[in-house]
């Protein structure tokens, strides 16, 4: 049975709390990721999105220089462990209504699963029936 750990994407970004969403955009867009956790010190409290960038500023009229990511955040960071199966990540992804998923190994974050990852697993399945 595929695991969670197998599909998640194990580097880990991160932005610092203090940051504008204009530096996440450009992080995010220089890295070519969908997501970023947000940290503050040495704990992830959040996670950030291109949807809350579209959302939560662009489509409210806010500055994203002057927008800073703890006003736009998801926190906290929903999280499964690594090795549960894939499937139940599709499960609590699709409850919870989230598109990012936070992997964990012992209680620490350890890689990202998206939706986008999910596709894969589900067009394998599919490609092996064919």
């Amino acid at each position: 049975m595929d695991e969670i750990g197998d599909y998640m994407i194990s580097t880990v970004l991160s932005i610092d709390i203090e940051s504008s969403v204009q530096e996440a955009a450009m992080f995010m867009s220089a890295n070519n990721i969908g997501s970023l956790l947000v940290k503050k010190f040495d704990e992830y409290v959040g996670i950030v999105t291109e949807r809350d960038f579209s959302r939560k500023v662009l489509g409210k009229g806010l500055d994203p220089e002057a927008t800073g990511v703890e006003e736009v955040m998801t926190s906290p960071v929903l999280s499964l462990d690594r090795y549960l199966p894939i499937e139940e990540a599709n499960r609590f992804m699709h409850k919870n209504k989230i598109r990012h998923l936070g992997v964990t190994e012992e209680d620490k974050i350890v890689g990202i699963l998206s939706v986008k990852d999910l596709v894969a697993y589900f067009s394998k399945d599919f490609r092996m029936q064919e």
